[in-house]
């Protein structure tokens, strides 16, 4: 693998609308923008901070089908700037025309791998334009069932020995056949 990835990318790069995994489902903004549910919102947490994006391109590096990697490309808040508040109420806001992401230079690198992003979406704030309030969502395949009670009676630690095989109900005679008896 690491000589596949050494060697650098096939020449065909695939890129997507739409891509799910740990359990979201993330969407780019040109696609999301005639419909009325949103996923291109995106977290990150790196290096002690949390980052907000909104996701522009999902492109895939397949590595001579050895390994393939999925990037997020995304417009990145600047969450060192004026980018980031709370309100009264402790709800974090935040405002995309304050980007952290401008130029071309490698520290404005705006990818992120595919399975670093968890989701979020933004709902704009009807008093203070310009900012957008952050709802985390949860994945869609984990559950908060609490924690794990197991009852002793509802599932044994052992299955009695003496529980009968299918063949036993098909076959009358399985027993005494198994028994040599005839």
């Amino acid at each position: 693998m690491f000589r596949a990835v050494a060697a650098g990318p096939n020449p065909i790069v695939k890129r997507m609308n739409a891509f799910v995994i740990n359990g979201y489902r993330f969407h780019t903004q040109k696609r999301d923008k005639a419909k009325k549910t949103q996923n291109f919102g995106v977290m990150v947490e790196a290096e002690g901070k949390t980052y907000f994006g909104k996701i522009n391109d999902i492109v895939e590096l397949d590595y001579y089908s050895e390994c393939k990697v999925v990037l997020f490309r995304c417009d990145w808040m600047n969450v060192n700037s004026r980018g980031l508040k709370r309100d009264k109420r402790g709800f974090t806001l935040v405002n995309f025309s304050h980007k952290i992401h401008e130029g071309d230079a490698l520290k404005d690198d705006p990818y992120i791998f595919s399975s670093q992003a968890q989701q979020v979406f933004y709902v704009e704030d009807e008093k203070d334009k310009g900012w957008e309030h952050i709802v985390k969502v949860n994945s869609r395949d984990t559950y908060r069932l609490g924690p794990l009670q197991v009852d002793d009676e509802l599932y044994p630690k052992c299955m009695p020995a003496d529980i009968r095989k299918d063949d036993e109900f098909r076959d009358p005679t399985y027993r005494a056949n198994v028994a040599g008896e005839s």
